[in-house]
Formats: C-alpha cells, sequence, structure tokens
C-alpha cells in the first residue's frame, strides 16, 4: 500500500520558535529554574504534538508501505510474511495483535472523540492511513467462510529468534508458517480488540468491510471467551474487558440492543494486576463508552477520581516499566471524561495538562521524554531501525556501542514517547538506548501520547502544527496546509487550481485530477447523482507505479462506501450529499454525490355516492320537489408503483437518476422522441406538456431541492 507517494520529498529541519508562556509554578518533581536562558519546552503546542504523535506509526510500518514511510531511512521489509503489511510492536520487528488490537482501538476511539481536532490540525489524513493500514492487516490475518472466522493470526514473529538479533528490519528475513500463530478458537481478546478497531473504522470511514470482519471476530470472541499464550509477546489477564469494550464499538456501529448488554459487563473483568486502561485491562475504555450511551459515569469518575486526586503534585506511575505510556494512557481517559464534563461533571483538564508538563520537561532531571520535541529531549530511544546499527546479527555492534544515537549516526524518531523514570523522580530516567526501561518505545506506548494530546488540543485549543519536521521526514500534505493557514474543510483535501511545488514533485489540483511527475489519477467513472437504494460501481483512472487507493465517505449513513484500489461499490442509503474522498499516498480525489429519495405514489380512485336532496317549492300549488344527484369523491392512497406514476423514470428502467435528466434534456431539445409512458413519466411539472421546465424540476429533485415528484404549481 502506498502511504505518501512514490517520490520523497526531504524537507529542512525547522521547528517552530514560537515564544510560548512558561509557569512559574515548580511540582513537587521539578527542579527547574526558569531563566532567560531556560530552553523554550513548548509545553502547550498541543496541535504540534498531536501533529508529531503520529509519525511513530511510519517508523513502525511493516511490508512494502514502509517503503514510503514518511521518515526517508525506514523502506520494505518482511514483504513475503505469511500475512505481510501490519506494524511492528516497539523498537524489535515482531507483530504482537494483543498489542496491535489495543493501540488500533485506542487510536480509533480518540478519532471518534476528537474528529474536529483532527481535521483542525491536517492530521486526520495521516491518522485514516495508519488506521486503515492496521485495519487491513487485522482483515488480511482473519479467514472467514459464510461469514464466521475460522481461524486468524494473532502474533507474527517469534520471540527468542526476533530478539536475538540487533539490526534493520530491512535486513531481516521474512516469516513463514512456523513464525506465524494463528488460533481456530482461542485469542478471544485479540479478537475483541480487532473488532473494536474495525467497527470504529466503520463508523468514522464507512468502509462496511469493516464492519463485516467486526461482526464475525466480535462473534467469535464472545463464543470461545479464551486467551491463548502459546506464543504471545505479552501476556494478558482476562477476556470480558475486551469483549465488552468491543460490544460498545459494536452498539454504537449498529445500534443492536445485545451488544449493549455485554458491553455493561465491564465491572465481570477479573483483573489482579491493575485497572487501569492498557493493553491488559480495557475496562475503565468500556465504562467511559457505557457512560457515553447510558448516562451512568459513576465507574469511570469514581476510578479516575482517585488516581487524580492521589496525583496533584507528583508523576503519577502506575507501573515502573513503560511509566510514560501509563501515565498518557491515564490522562488520556481522564481528557475523555472531561470532554464530557456537561454529562459526567467531571474535569480533569488541569491535571492531565500538569502530567504533560513532567513529560515534556517540566521536571526535576530536565528531560523530555518525547523524542525531538525540544532541545532536552531524549535522543536514544530502544529502536533497532533508527539506532542506524544495520548489519550485525550476532551482536558485535551493538555490544561495542555506547548506546548514544551521537555515535551511531541514529535517525531522529521524531514524536516517539519513550518509556520514563521508574518513578515520580525523573533522575531515575537513563538516557542510554540500551536501558530498554527508560527508552522502550512502542505502538501502545505512542497510542496514549495521541489521546493525550488530542485531548489536550480540545481542552485548550492552543498551539500549531508545522510545515517542516526534519531533513530526514516527509510531512503530510494536509499539515503543510493546515501549517500555511490552509486547513481543508472537512472530507475534502483538494482545492481547486492549485499548484504546490516541492524539491521533487509537482501536485496540480483542478477538478478532482492529481498529477505527479510519475503518477496521474482522476475520477473514471463515477456519478454525480444516485437514488437511496441503489447500488453504483465507481473507478479511479490512473497511471503509476502503486495504485492502492483507500475510499472513503463523510457520512457513511447517506453513502457507504465497499472496495479499495481502483474499483469500489457506493452504497446509497439516505437522501443527502456526501463528498466521496479517494486517498494514495500525496494524491486526494474528492468527488461531491447527492444522494436522493424518490418517494413514489400510486393514485387509487374510489367512487362513492353522495345523496343529495333539494326541496323546489312551486308558488303554484305549493307543492315540494325532490331530486336526486350523485357526486364521485376521487381518494388518492398510497399503492403499488405503476409506470404512470413514476415521475422521472423518462428511460423506463424502474429507477430515476442522472441518466432519465439526460434524456429528459434530450427530449427537450427534439433530438430524441418520447413514447406516450415516456412522455407521462416526463412530465415533472404536471402541466400535461414537457419542455424544459420539466429538466429544471428532475434536477432539482435529484439534488434534493424537491423531495417528490411532480412539482406542481401553485
Amino acid at each position: 500500500m502506498n502511504w505518501k507517494g512514490n517520490l520523497k520529498k526531504k524537507l529542512t529541519a525547522v521547528l517552530s520558535a514560537g515564544v510560548l508562556a512558561v509557569t512559574g509554578t515548580v511540582s513537587a518533581v521539578s527542579g527547574m529554574t526558569v531563566t532567560a536562558d531556560t530552553p523554550d519546552l513548548q509545553l502547550d503546542n498541543y496541535a504540534k504534538l498531536l501533529q508529531y504523535s503520529l509519525y511513530f506509526y511510519d517508523a513502525n510500518m511493516c511490508g512494502s508501505a514502509a517503503e514510503n514511510s514518511a521518515f526517508s531511512w525506514r523502506s520494505a521489509c518482511h514483504t513475503g510474511d505469511a500475512v505481510a503489511g501490519g506494524f511492528h510492536d516497539a523498537g524489535d520487528a515482531i507483530k504482537c495483535g494483543l498489542t496491535a488490537g489495543f493501540t488500533a482501538s485506542t487510536l480509533g476511539w480518540m478519532c471518534y472523540e476528537y474528529q474536529d481536532q483532527f481535521q483542525q490540525t491536517g492530521t486526520m489524513e495521516h491518522y485514516q492511513l495508519i488506521m486503515n493500514e492496521f485495519c487491513d492487516f487485522f482483515k488480511a490475518s482473519t479467514t472467514l467462510s459464510g461469514g464466521a472466522v475460522t481461524s486468524f493470526v494473532y502474533e507474527m514473529g517469534e520471540d527468542g529468534k526476533d530478539h536475538s538479533t540487533w539490526y534493520a528490519p530491512e535486513k531481516m528475513w521474512d516469516r513463514d508458517s512456523s513464525e506465524t500463530y494463528s488460533v481456530t478458537d482461542g485469542a478471544s481478546n485479540v479478537a475483541a480488540q480487532y473488532a473494536a478497531a474495525l467497527a470504529q473504522n466503520y463508523i468514522i470511514s464507512g468502509r462496511e468491510e469493516d464492519l463485516t470482519y467486526a461482526t464475525a471476530l466480535y462473534n467469535f470472541a464472545a463464543k470461545y471467551r479464551k486467551m491463548t499464550d502459546d506464543q504471545s509477546t505479552y501476556r494478558d489477564k482476562d477476556v470480558q474487558d475486551d469483549i465488552s469494550w468491543a460490544a460498545g464499538w459494536m452498539y454504537l456501529a449498529t445500534k443492536q440492543d445485545d451488544y449493549l448488554t455485554e458491553n455493561s459487563k465491564y465491572t465481570s473483568s477479573i483483573n489482579e494486576w491493575t485497572k487501569d486502561y492498557c493493553y491488559a485491562n480495557a475496562s475503565l475504555g468500556a465504562a467511559i463508552i457505557n457512560a457515553e450511551i447510558t448516562g451512568n459515569w459513576s465507574y469511570a469518575t469514581s476510578y479516575i477520581d482517585g488516581i487524580v486526586n492521589s496525583n496533584q503534585n507528583q508523576f503519577y506511575v502506575m507501573n515502573s516499566w513503560g511509566s510514560a505510556r501509563h501515565n498518557t494512557l491515564m490522562q488520556t481517559c481522564a481528557l475523555v471524561v472531561s470532554h464530557h464534563k456537561d454529562e459526567s461533571g467531571k474535569d480533569y483538564s488541569e491535571w492531565a495538562q500538569k502530567q504533560m508538563n513532567y513529560i515534556l520537561g517540566d521536571n526535576n532531571a530536565n528531560v523530555c521524554l518525547v523524542v525531538g520535541w525540544n532541545d532536552v529531549s531524549a535522543t536514544s530511544p530502544h529502536h533497532r531501525a533508527a539506532s542506524n546499527l544495520t548489519n550485525s546479527s550476532d551482536w558485535h555492534e551493538y555490544n561495542s556501542w555506547d548506546g548514544d544515537y551521537a555515535s551511531s549516526g541514529g535517525h531522529i524518531l521524531y514524536g516517539a514517547l519513550c518509556g520514563g523514570p521508574t518513578s515520580s523522580d525523573f533522575t531515575t530516567y537513563q538516557k542510554t538506548a540500551k536501558d530498554a526501561t527508560s527508552n522502550e518505545v512502542a505502538l501502545d506506548y505512542q497510542v496514549g501520547l495521541v489521546g493525550a494530546a488530542a485531548g489536550l488540543y480540545a481542552a485548550y485549543g492552543t498551539g500549531s502544527v508545522v510545515a517542516e519536521i526534519g531533513p530526514e521526514v516527509t510531512v503530510y500534505a494536509s499539515e503543510v496546509a493546515a501549517a500555511n493557514g490552509e486547513t481543508p474543510q472537512p472530507g475534502t483535501t483538494t482545492t481547486e487550481q492549485t499548484t504546490t511545488t516541492t524539491e521533487e514533485t509537482t501536485t496540480t489540483t483542478e477538478e478532482s485530477t492529481v498529477t505527479t511527475e510519475e503518477e496521474k489519477a482522476e475520477w473514471a467513472d463515477i456519478p454525480n447523482y444516485i437514488m437511496a437504494g441503489d447500488d453504483f460501481s465507481a473507478s479511479i483512472s490512473y497511471t503509476g507505479s502503486n495504485p492502492d487507493f483507500r475510499w472513503t465517505s463523510s457520512d457513511p449513513n447517506v453513502l457507504g462506501v465497499e472496495g479499495s484500489g481502483l474499483n469500489a461499490t457506493l452504497h446509497a442509503k439516505n437522501g443527502g450529499t456526501v463528498t466521496l474522498t479517494a486517498t494514495n499516498g500525496s494524491i486526494t480525489l474528492t468527488k461531491e454525490i447527492e444522494v436522493a429519495i424518490c418517494i413514489l405514489t400510486t393514485s387509487t380512485t374510489e367512487e362513492t355516492t353522495t345523496t343529495t336532496t333539494e326541496s323546489v317549492t312551486t308558488n303554484s300549488d305549493e307543492t315540494t320537489a325532490t331530486t336526486s344527484s350523485s357526486e364521485t369523491t376521487t381518494t388518492t392512497k398510497g399503492g403499488d408503483v405503476t409506470p404512470a406514476s413514476l415521475y422521472g423514470d423518462v428511460n423506463l428502467d424502474g429507477r430515476v437518476d442522472i441518466t432519465d435528466a439526460v434524456m429528459l434534456n434530450k427530449a427537450a431539445a427534439n433530438t430524441v422522441q418520447l413514447s406516450e409512458q415516456q412522455r407521462s413519466n416526463a412530465d415533472c411539472d404536471a402541466n400535461n406538456e414537457v419542455d424544459s421546465n420539466d429538466a429544471v424540476v428532475l434536477l432539482k429533485f435529484l439534488v434534493s431541492i424537491i423531495k417528490t415528484l411532480p412539482e406542481v404549481a401553485e
């Protein structure tokens, strides 16, 4: 799959140097003294923090997608895996289903809560590409038969073999069946997490196939309800939390009450290790989603209250390994509750802001745990690809290395969240990459930073994204647009008649046609109007080497989209206007489509006889004569559609669409002759004539300006 197009731009590293307010309040663990020489920690640039937080996923892409990572030092790897694609779990090359599923479903949750913030910062494109990669890998890992899961892959890569090496993933081997771990009746926790992510992606992007797989994987998880530990890099404690979590999202996707019943069982999960939201326990997340649906916030607020009240003046540490991971995930949950403060009655924003300040460098060790963020950032994360130790399979390079990227020519892993200190005292943090406790980076670590950054940006709205990050980073086009004050409207990533020139590519966008030096793409077969209830096959004309387009609809409830690449099926559901988008790396095509509703009636005539008595008085003989007369009353009721009543169906194909408008225009111009039945259907203004006004009325109907035909003049 192509994420960023085939050409890589190498942008100059220019970090934002905006003047930010530095608080004079020193926390219990802060040892910073504010002077004129104090480095700018960028404590409140939450827009940029959200932007940076997504780039770690480019560094961990696996398969052919890595060829077009935003980082120029990554390229394709493991292309011959039994199931290709997805993401490496951490600094290693394992593809672990438990943490991948948790990461994807947390990422989807954040977009569900903060889609406006992703749109405002121009990061929606980046988010959607990451989420689609996760979901495509989950589907590729799953075997369906008759709509049911018969088996699915829950992990790839054998721990011992993978961890016996330290060198670039591009030089590693492909994983065959001996390193591919699948089940036919277990790993329910992983299946449930996959289901949650797929359901979210359906809700947000409208990919109907994702809901099909989500339903099947959820049913699989709920049927077997057991974990599988034959080969699992991480250990879980229970499956009920994951099933309840997935059930909440299945309910939001389908509105089926049985899912809400299962979601409400989040308190039934047994976990003696922690109740914090993390890969090993999704109960708190399930509780928050349940609260959003039912209005019962007591479980979530009671638990978060306890954490917040106990850690008002110190860095919150749930576990000494990966302390920053658990801290940011707690911020994530607290900020979602705060996002719904009118319903939850709680606002933890200030607490989360203080916790993030610690992470960004306002602490007693003057160290920032986000790589490439500011002048005191961590520099040497525990990450093979970034370390630039590329040739060793016997550890001799690693063993002679001091763990400092400066000595290995390591790459800046922009935005990566390092593990952190082992306690609230930041002096326990060690700067060397060889200290995995301090400098581990991983998928599930990173998603906590994404969530916290999005939540803080929603709460405070401060900061701005940047157009340039570093000389080895290609910034996503929509982020560049946002940085330049040209943020596209939701669902649109193109600007009419705009030309953007970079060092290596020229992109011209006009009327949804995109060209580069090597690629050209345009809509080939796409309608302007579709009738609700119809399906339509749409396609893209593309010249280039990687035709992996991702299709989305701005409103899946109006227009669903199923398919990828150059072809997709559009499912028209309800009346309205939507934007159809197809994205392939830096290429984005958009199309506005009207879905019209045809409301048909049949005139059924019922005759009733009413007897009226008239009194006629004749003066001459003073006699009264009585006469009777009959009146016919016509009542129109709904009935079966007959050809005579299908106004607008000029070509007599049983539906009303743009092809009828074309024929009607030709008839009005006397270039085609209509049969008696066609003329009856074409009389859209019901004046017993067929002319240009009928064509205007039909077009008004097709674009939903009017809702019924015929339009009768008053």
